[in-house]
């Protein structure tokens, strides 16, 4: 059997909660669905470089979830800013 590496931790954590963003993407920051899977590999370039950082190499995996799913949020929310050219966006949004 192959021996588990954290990077194949990390994938397996992002493919747990990739089905969650893609919907917040699409639902909640109204993205397209293209939109949504460029943003969904922004992420987990992103999430592989944050759990490398210092101090996160000894943490659980589990422990590494909220942050990605508080950078999906942020993603979507800055998208949507910067698409609609920095305005105030409407408060279901």
């Amino acid at each position: 059997m192959k021996n588990r590496t954290r990077a194949d931790e990390v994938d397996d954590l992002y493919e747990r909660v990739l089905p969650v963003i893609h919907s917040t993407l699409e639902r909640d920051y109204r993205m397209t669905e293209r939109e949504a899977r460029d943003a969904e590999h922004d992420l987990y370039v992103w999430f592989h470089r944050f759990s490398r950082r210092s101090g996160l190499t000894s943490s659980p995996i589990a422990a590494l979830k909220l942050p990605l799913l508080v950078a999906a949020c942020q993603y979507g929310r800055s998208f949507q800013l910067w698409k609609h050219g920095g305005e105030d966006l409407d408060d279901k949004l």
